[in-house]
């Protein structure tokens, strides 16, 4: 689940988007904040890990942001934009404190934003971990899918992507087969170049037309053995 905190001076608005996230997969809205001091408060008890900050900023909430973003765990910031009519600029001492992890957007990258942002969130607790994931993400305009690892059968390379095969469905995730291979090399094993096939799945290997393949449980596919 990613954790997002709502900070917008118009309480009603705030509604309105919680509203609009409350049908998206996996994405919590763990607090509306109409200033900046509440939404220090919210985020000191509920750790979002997504500040969706709505522009302008008024002066008074300045610092208070400024604060929350140099204390906090944040992984991504996303800036709020509603229209880019009358276009506002970020304060710059919120520019100075943390633009290297802010993204502004308007209303209909919202979604696409958070998703964005969502992927960035997966990747950083994948790095400060040290035990592999108990699941894949499949992000799409529905949110989040969590894929269990003990349900993916193979793992294969398709261009840019990774497709993942269960006994009853494919979906395509981020993640590269190499650092697949590397994060769950107890439980995978590479038979071919662009594929990694779960080792509790590998029913037997066979020969035919004097080539070695595997059998694999559930699926009626036996790929070729190539290494």
């Amino acid at each position: 689940m990613v954790k997002v905190l709502i900070v917008d001076d118009d309480l009603l608005v705030g509604v309105r988007i919680e509203q609009l996230l409350a049908a998206v997969k996996n994405i919590e809205v763990v607090g509306i904040a109409a200033t900046g001091c509440d939404a220090q408060a919210i985020a000191s008890k509920n750790n979002p890990d997504i500040l969706l900050l709505k522009l302008p900023i008024a002066s008074e909430n300045e610092i208070h942001i400024v604060e929350l973003l140099q204390r906090a765990d944040f992984f991504p910031v996303v800036i709020f934009c509603p229209s880019f009519d009358g276009f506002n600029p970020m304060p710059a001492a919120i520019k100075r404190a943390a633009s290297f992890k802010m993204k502004l957007v308007n209303s209909d990258d919202l979604l696409s934003s958070l998703l964005a942002a969502s992927k960035l969130v997966h990747r950083q607790r994948k790095e400060k971990s040290v035990e592999p994931r108990t699941h894949l993400y499949v992000y799409s305009y529905l949110g989040i899918d969590e894929i269990p690892i003990d349900k993916v059968l193979f793992l294969q390379a398709d261009q840019k992507y990774v497709k993942a095969y269960m006994a009853d469905s494919v979906v395509t995730i981020n993640d590269s087969i190499k650092s697949l291979e590397a994060e769950f090399k107890q439980l995978f094993v590479r038979i071919h170049r662009n594929a990694l096939f779960a080792m509790d799945s590998i029913e037997g290997l066979t020969k035919i037309h004097g080539r070695l393949v595997v059998k694999i449980k559930r699926l009626g596919i036996e790929p070729i053995v190539s290494r």
